[in-house]
């Protein structure tokens, strides 16, 4: 019931429209005004080649921190490996030594089925269920196969590390603060641009 309700509401979440805003920008009437908004985007230019720097510069370190913490991530995931190897070795033996116990207990069943379906053998009847039992907790107890680590590349750490450099720095809010505080107009208009009804 639970997964039937979390797949309807992916499905209306994947089904849904999807929308972007949209600024508008009046600009206030007077020259004075107009002088003021030049004067804003002036600060916003400034404000956002600040911001592109840092993200740059940003960029670059974590892609040398990516590089020097490399060999540390391929020691640990070499450890990893090794370990699943062990572990997967076992996990082979245990699953011959089950498949082994399951057959044998396969072919009892079906001996112990067959006799108590032609003699009614007390002994055999129950024999028969314990059997069917035992199968069921085999069935149960079956190995699971270990899961094999994922191997690291440079090339997605790099991309991890940057994950956290951004080149927004808010200069389009304080650009929207001063264009108002100019005696100009924002308005914002939301539009749907996927699933649209």
């Amino acid at each position: 019931m639970r997964y039937t309700i979390l797949f309807f509401m992916l499905l209306i979440t994947a089904c849904s429209p999807r929308y972007e805003i949209k600024t508008n920008y009046i600009l206030p009437k007077d020259s004075q005004g107009k002088a003021c908004v030049q004067n804003c985007s002036s600060e916003r230019k400034v404000c956002q080649k600040d911001c592109n720097k840092k993200q740059d510069n940003c960029l670059v370190r974590a892609e040398q921190s990516a590089k020097e913490n490399f060999p540390h991530i391929m020691s640990g995931y070499e450890h990893a490996f090794r370990q699943y190897q062990d572990e997967l070795h076992r996990y082979h033996l245990t699953m011959d030594s089950w498949s082994r116990e399951m057959d044998r207990n396969n072919q009892d069943l079906e001996h112990y089925q067959h006799s108590c379906s032609k003699n009614h053998n007390k002994y055999e009847c129950n024999r028969a269920n314990e059997l069917k039992n035992m199968i069921n907790r085999l069935e149960n107890d079956e190995p699971s196969e270990p899961r094999e680590p994922i191997r690291p590349s440079l090339a997605t750490e790099i991309q991890h590390a940057q994950k956290t450099c951004s080149n927004n720095c808010g200069c389009a809010v304080e650009y929207n603060s001063c264009f108002s505080a100019c005696g100009g107009t924002v308005r914002y208009e939301r539009f749907c641009v996927e699933n649209c009804r």
